[in-house]
């Protein structure tokens, strides 16, 4: 497309360049760059006598990896054209593919698993395990809770001989998922698409862990769809006895392009609460948002190879 895009702009240089060589001198010769693997000459004759226009077009290299647009009269930014880069937004996304949310799914996760130290937040991929529910939400937040009183207890881990398991405790989160309040994994992963250009804040709380990944390669790959089980989260939240620290980072992205995202929030034992959220280089960090509706797009909306 960028290659049709420029041969049509220099073919309308080409034209513009031999009609205003056509007044006032007798011989002009001009060069214009263009792609292609040969230098090429035209001759052209004006209507008025003895003037002749000779236009000499010389290859231009083709730049592999990105282009220069302008974004403002003062600025320029950087838009990849043939192959996606690390941490960034994915070039194939099938365009008639709704915002119809993130997907979220489902993954056990033992007492005294993922979120208390070990095992790492890809054991659900390491373990090549299925998920228990599978849904689309808008929505990354669910509040903390607290036991139910009145719930049997147990202690099924030997290691853990203080850890409760409250028997029947259930909790709602998003997508109308209900998932074992005791201990689950809820990944949520798909598209982003910006509306603006400029640096957005990432921010993440969590009980009792969340890992956030972001962009091509980290949150999963543009090329096959899949996530990478040694890439290192842009972010990890965690908390626990209702003190959930607030992380956040900075990510610079592209109005209109689609940018890989990835959660993957754990609960080990216990109380749980979770929250992502994006602010905008317009918004206020108070108004940062975790209801990102016509702009979540699922993983199945990639094109993949």
């Amino acid at each position: 497309m960028l290659r049709q895009k420029t041969s049509a702009l220099l073919g309308a240089i080409f034209v513009s360049a031999a009609t205003a060589l056509n007044v006032g001198l007798s011989t002009t010769t001009t060069t214009i760059p263009y792609f292609g693997t040969s230098t090429t000459s035209t001759t052209l004759k004006g209507c008025g006598a003895g003037h002749v226009t000779v236009i000499i077009q010389t290859p231009i290299t083709v730049p592999a990896c990105t282009a220069t647009a302008t974004a403002t009269a003062t600025s320029t930014t950087n838009i990849p054209t043939s192959s996606p880069i690390p941490g960034g937004p994915c070039l194939l996304v099938n365009p008639l593919c709704a915002p119809a949310g993130l997907n979220i799914d489902y993954y056990t996760n033992p007492l005294g698993g993922y979120s208390s130290g070990e095992p790492p937040s890809s054991y659900y991929i390491t373990e090549g395990l299925r998920p228990l529910d599978s849904s689309l939400t808008n929505v990354t937040f669910f509040p903390q809770d607290r036991t139910q009183d009145g719930l049997p207890t147990v202690f099924p881990n030997p290691n853990l001989p203080n850890a409760p398991y409250y028997v029947g405790w259930t909790r709602d989160t998003n997508g109308g998922v209900t998932v074992d309040a005791n201990n689950f994994t809820l990944v949520y992963q798909g598209f982003y698409r910006a509306r603006e250009t400029g640096t957005h804040v990432i921010c993440s709380t969590a009980d009792n862990e969340n890992d956030v990944f972001f962009g091509h390669g980290n949150a999963f790959s543009c090329l096959n769809g899949r996530p990478s089980p040694g890439a290192t989260p842009l972010l990890v939240a965690t908390g626990g006895f209702f003190q959930n620290g607030l992380v956040c980072r900075n990510v610079d992205l592209i109005a209109g392009l689609y940018y890989p995202v990835r959660n993957v929030a754990g609960n080990w034992q216990g109380p749980s609460a979770f929250n992502f959220t994006i602010q905008e280089p317009s918004g206020a960090f108070e108004n940062r948002t975790n209801d990102f509706a016509g702009n979540a797009y699922p993983r199945q909306c990639g094109i993949f190879l």
